[in-house]
């Protein structure tokens, strides 16, 4: 069989089985398989494939069709141009996540001159200390650390799974972090950072249910649920925060679409921060939620 027919096979199965996008998923699934890219794909269209590589092909299409991520296939996913690896102990980094991370980054690299200390000055950059709460996979504090060569990262997470996954990231991206474990707040009591940022889980807990197959049955429950109203781990977020935030830091979340009022409101009647700004990912829609710790 042709590469070409035996993608397009393939294309064909997942489809059936109703997967989100079965011809790049077809693809890319060969991709992996034979170690070759989309060029390299094209190039090969009308060469035969031996019965080996097409049984072994198959095999992976019909684990996709079965709805296991395609990234727990392949191990990994693509996150702000950086491979992250990923497995069923973390949440699959997202493409609105970035604007996470894209919004961090501006914060830090626009810090006005004028704030900088003395020897800030003279090194040319404040050394930021940024604490990304819920690491998961670390995709977050990783590729901060990628983008900002004046960030100090501290990841935690609860699940001890994920901070091993998150740890193996950091050594092949070679970023230096520190990995705590532990719930919320409780790995970096006594300590203060400059940022916080953080993607908690902000699912309706009744909303998990008509998640995605991909989603709901192959990505951890815990990285998901957000509560009855999606915001349990914001109030834990705003209650908590000021305490572990130098004079001035920021607060960068990544939210659910309709939270942006919500929070505003939540920090708002805190009384500890600056009125919070909504930030809108590419689609449009809101996305990240950042204020300032006020300053005495």
């Amino acid at each position: 069989m042709k590469t070409r027919i035996l993608v397009k096979e393939g294309e064909y199965r997942l489809a059936r089985a109703h997967c989100m996008d079965p011809k790049i998923d077809a693809e890319e699934l060969y991709c992996f398989l034979t170690g070759i890219d989309r060029v390299g794909l094209f190039l090969k269209a009308e060469e035969e494939v031996d019965s080996e590589t097409e049984e072994k092909y198959l095999e992976l299409i019909a684990k996709r069709a079965s709805r296991i991520p395609l990234q727990h296939i392949t191990g990994v996913q693509e996150f702000m141009g950086y491979s992250f690896k990923v497995n069923p102990d973390v949440l699959i980094p997202r493409q609105d996540t970035e604007t996470l991370v894209t919004e961090a980054a501006r914060i830090i690299q626009n810090t006005p001159r004028e704030k900088l200390s003395f020897f800030e000055k003279l090194k040319g950059s404040r050394e930021w200390e940024v604490l990304d709460l819920c690491c998961g996979s670390g995709a977050v504090g990783i590729s901060l650390a990628k983008i900002c060569g004046n960030v100090r990262v501290t990841a935690t997470d609860i699940s001890e799974s994920a901070l091993a996954t998150a740890a193996d990231n950091a050594k092949a991206l070679r970023v230096k972090a520190k990995f705590l474990q532990g719930n919320m707040f409780e790995p970096v009591r006594g300590m203060k950072f400059d940022m916080i940022v953080t993607n908690p889980p902000y699912i309706r807990t009744n909303m998990i249910s008509i998640l995605q197959d991909e989603v709901k049955d192959h990505e951890p429950l815990a990285a998901l649920d957000g509560g009855r109203d999606g915001l349990d781990f914001y109030r834990i977020i705003v209650e908590k925060a000021a305490e572990h935030m130098k004079p001035g830091g920021f607060l960068v979340m990544e939210i659910g679409h309709d939270q942006g009022e919500d929070l505003r409101k939540m920090l708002r009647d805190a009384k500890k921060y600056s009125p919070a700004e909504v930030i809108r990912d590419l689609p449009g829609r809101d996305r990240v939620v950042k204020c300032e710790l006020k300053q005495d």
